[in-house]
């Protein structure tokens, strides 16, 4: 293992924070295959997480990693949402530190990047060609201002949430790179604007970028392993929901086995079924959904910029209110769209009601703060409430801007919206300048003891 200080996972050769030699504010988490020796040439996975969660996402490549003989390392300080040098620097001291102490295989250099994080994998191709040999994007598509998509283009295996507000955006993706004639996989799992919570869908883009590799000729060919791929892909089509997804996913199977085994009677079947009444009767429905969802987001962005006017006709306009916004971006259809049987038409709604709550919760607050319009992000972060009452976050935001903004009653009350909710960080309660107004208040005292309480018991037992 790298340091005797490193702290070990209950994993073999994993470690949870790694501090690198030439970079001491960088650090990572690492994992060696069981079986690694300098002597050989090993995979490199380096994962770039939006927040840095590299403990955590290093545990969602372990099975693949695993399986396949990955070495993994899991960047500690790579960002989404802040300078794109913040990731850019985080990748490049990881390239450093394996170059200067893990023995790994030049042609085959591996990076996996969710949300922001992906969309800055796509800025590094023309640099690393000759070493990426594929890349893992979750719930982030290619920049535009990048231009068209020409090959060659390292092997792409997508993932996206059926609830992403950025689904869309990653089916357009995986649309282009098919059009471009490029080596592409595209996996939808349930779930929101996340890595899948299911490890196995990870390993899966490992197995799949191996597969690539063999393909390729960079890796060697394990007969028995390329049979057991296909017969689990071969299930994975006869157990499909639907024609469509039989469609995709037979399709998917004659383009990642051609070169491998024979697939003249695969790409057969796939062909028949994209002439179906099925096939086209689900495009359709596809095509109709994603419609409505850019009309919401035209919607919503006309909304935006009404709410954003402080002043109209030499009038000063108030902070837009929730119940208003709400009627105006039609929530409540949502969530009753949401709601539907259906399964498509309900993950259509949940993308929209996604994109309005991350919007108003995250984006447009943090450009009002700084902007130093601090009521209208107060107003903005009470709409996000109101979209999704069960979630915390929007209060804790809301408290602390409305006690820089010197509303102390309103803050006092957004925190015990979150102690309600089980949710705070007592820690950032008594160090944040942006609580200094609230610590002489008398009730601070026994908010803070509230906060302490309702975590402690949201806690899960050591």
């Amino acid at each position: 293992m790298p340091d005797a200080a490193a702290t070990a996972l209950p994993h073999d050769r994993a470690v949870a924070r790694v501090t690198t030699l030439a970079h001491a504010d960088q650090q990572y988490s690492l994992y060696l295959p069981a079986d690694y020796t300098p002597q050989r040439r090993w995979p490199l996975l380096i994962v770039l997480d939006a927040r840095g969660r590299g403990e955590d996402t290093l545990r969602l490549a372990l099975e693949g990693a695993r399986s396949n003989g990955w070495i993994v390392m899991s960047s500690h300080q790579s960002r989404s949402d802040t300078a794109e040098s913040t990731t850019l620097q985080a990748l490049q001291a990881l390239l450093d530190e394996a170059a200067q102490r893990y023995a790994y295989d030049r042609r085959r250099l591996y990076l996996a990047g969710f949300s922001g994080t992906a969309k800055t994998l796509w800025t590094v191709v023309a640099p690393l060609r000759g070493q990426l040999a594929g890349m893992i994007g979750c719930g982030g598509g290619r920049p535009p201002e990048l231009g068209p998509l020409r090959l060659p283009q390292p092997a792409f295996f997508g993932m996206a949430g059926n609830g992403d507000f950025n689904y869309q955006e990653m089916r357009a993706l995986d649309a282009e790179l098919a059009q471009a004639g490029a080596v592409h996989r595209l996996a939808i799992f349930d779930g929101g604007h996340e890595w899948p919570a299911d490890p196995a869908v990870f390993a899966a883009a490992i197995d799949w970028l191996e597969l690539m590799a063999m393909r390729a000729g960079t890796a060697p060919r394990r007969e028995a392993w390329i049979d057991a791929q296909l017969a689990r892909a071969r299930l994975a089509v006869a157990a499909a929901p639907d024609a469509l997804q039989r469609w995709r996913l037979g399709e998917q199977l004659a383009r990642d086995f051609d070169g491998l085994r024979d697939m003249q009677a695969e790409r057969d079947a796939a062909a028949r079924l994209a002439g179906s009444a099925e096939v086209r009767a689900g495009l359709a429905d596809e095509h109709r959904l994603r419609a409505a969802e850019r009309r919401h987001a035209q919607r919503f962005d006309e909304w935006r910029a009404r709410a954003g006017q402080r002043f109209v006709e030499g009038r000063r306009q108030d902070p837009p209110s929730a119940a208003r916004a709400l009627s105006e971006l039609r929530i409540g259809r949502l969530r009753e769209q949401a709601a539907a049987d259906d399964p498509a038409v309900a993950a259509s709604a949940r993308r929209s009601l996604e994109r309005d709550y991350v919007a108003t919760a995250f984006y447009l607050p943090e450009q009002l703060v700084a902007q130093g319009d601090l009521p209208r992000a107060a107003a903005m972060l009470a709409i996000a409430s109101a979209i999704f009452p069960e979630r915390p976050q929007p209060h804790w935001r809301r408290a602390q801007v409305l006690a820089l903004d010197g509303d102390a009653n309103g803050a006092f009350a957004e925190l015990q919206a979150c102690a309600q909710l089980g949710y705070g960080d007592p820690a950032n309660l008594r160090r944040d300048p942006a609580w200094q107004r609230l610590r002489d208040d008398p009730r601070w005292a026994g908010m803070l003891a509230a906060i302490e309480a309702a975590t402690a018991a949201e806690s899960p037992s050591p």
